[in-house]
């Protein structure tokens, strides 16, 4: 290879390698590639004065312009002169204005504010739960005199998605973890038990690159279908009534008699440790205040056939009332013919007794039976509510054998019914 086009060659790869150096192998890649360009000029006409390059050293020395009107003094090292003996003669190809160190830089900042402003924004974008990017090898071709690069792919490890369901979430998160995947939560009710993977995303079974999340969802603590009743008997209401509450039951209460303390828990229903649904009625029986003392009992004592006072005076002794109405018999006057309740009977203290005391007979007006005979007179006296006795007397008169001459109330006379009434009937002979 001629002496000029090593020249150009050292240089060029002194170029990259310090772009290497500041900016990484990526854009030293972009650097090389702008800098193997063709330059988009149009051939210009023959100049005597031109430097010409043969076709088989165009490739590397056409990156440089070499000024061709003005040789260098001596002692110039800002320009490189390159002469090559016996060019074949040709058409003259002319390199871009050479853009100086400067320009050079400026170029090269520009080229990295275009390559790292994009990753970075791409790199913040990211979802945490995406798998990492595919990482890259640069590799440099050396078999050309001109430096390239390649993008070399690599492989994630790829894992297989275990089935979960049915597992708690300590067993998946562990299975998961051996297979380097990430665990994402959803919690949700549901009447299985808490921490029970419920769902799983992407289903068992699937191929997928490590660091994929794997979303689960498990069912979270819901309120119990069944709560034991606590016990509460021998506890004061408040106590009681708060204990039950705060175990998700509602409370009813009902007073009752009983030797407990006053406002004390008797008895509950449904019973201690019994298991039910959560806001159930609880019905507790509370002990009211202590029932009044037993009444006393007074037995009624046999009334009848006594005075009306003495009757009076026995029942004010045992501490019973009573009542008196009086009625017509044949008893004597003020004598308690009736009682009730009859005598036997168990009275509470201050009860009442009815007394029936007797008037005496009702008194009747006495049927006038003179005239009679002694049949028809019977009959008449007896129909009025009197008692017959009869006497007889001689008469000289025929007529008058069998017939009342004379009777005892007489006639029409008020009489107490049921007396005795006296006629007398003639006897012929």
């Amino acid at each position: 290879m001629p002496i000029q086009s090593r020249l150009l060659r050292r240089r060029d790869g002194g170029l990259q390698d310090a772009a290497v150096g500041v900016f990484g192998s990526a854009s030293a890649g972009i650097i090389s590639r702008a800098m193997n360009r063709t330059p988009p000029y149009p051939p210009e006409p023959d100049d005597s004065d031109d430097v010409t390059i043969a076709d088989d050293e165009w490739q590397v020395a056409e990156q440089y312009r070499v000024e061709p009107r003005t040789r260098p003094a001596a002692g110039d090292e800002g320009t490189i002169v390159i002469q090559q003996d016996n060019v074949p003669q040709g058409p003259v190809r002319r390199f871009p204005p050479d853009l100086g160190p400067g320009l050079l830089l400026a170029l090269l900042g520009v080229l990295l504010i275009v390559v790292l402003v994009p990753a970075g924004i791409w790199l913040a974008g990211r979802d945490d739960d995406e798998s990492a990017p595919t990482p890259t090898t640069d590799t440099v071709d050396t078999t050309t005199a001109t430096t390239t690069t390649q993008r070399t792919p690599t492989t994630p490890a790829a894992s297989t998605v275990p089935e979960l369901t049915g597992l708690t979430l300590e067993e998946a998160r562990a299975l998961l973890q051996q297979e380097n995947l990430v665990v994402r939560i959803r919690r949700i009710a549901s009447e299985g038990p808490a921490g029970e993977v419920l769902e799983q995303s992407p289903e068992p079974g699937a191929r997928i690159s490590a660091g994929t999340v794997v979303v689960l969802t498990v069912s979270k603590a819901s309120i119990p279908e069944r709560v034991k009743v606590p016990s509460v008997e021998g506890l004061l209401t408040s106590e009681a009534a708060s204990l039950l509450r705060q175990a998700g039951l509602d409370v009813e209460l009902r007073t009752i008699r009983s030797s407990e303390p006053e406002g004390t828990v008797v008895n509950q229903n449904p019973g201690p440790d019994e298991e039910v649904a959560p806001r159930t009625i609880v019905l507790l029986e509370i002990a009211g205040p202590p029932p009044p003392p037993a009444p006393v009992m007074i037995e009624v004592p046999r009334l009848v056939g006594l005075k009306a006072a003495e009757a009076r005076s026995q029942l004010l002794k045992l501490g019973l009332r009573f009542t008196q109405r009086p009625v017509e018999s044949t008893q004597p006057k003020g004598t308690v013919v009736r009682q009730s309740p009859p005598a036997g009977t168990e009275l509470r203290k201050s009860q009442a007794v009815l007394l029936t005391v007797s008037t005496g007979p009702a008194r009747v007006s006495v049927p006038d039976v003179i005239g009679l005979d002694e049949q028809a007179a019977r009959d008449e006296l007896e129909a009025a509510g009197f008692e017959v006795q009869v006497d007889e007397q001689a008469t000289d008169v025929v007529d008058e054998s069998g017939i009342v001459l004379d009777q005892n109330p007489a006639g029409g006379s008020s009489q107490p019914k049921g007396s005795v009434v006296t006629i007398t009937v003639g006897l012929f002979g």
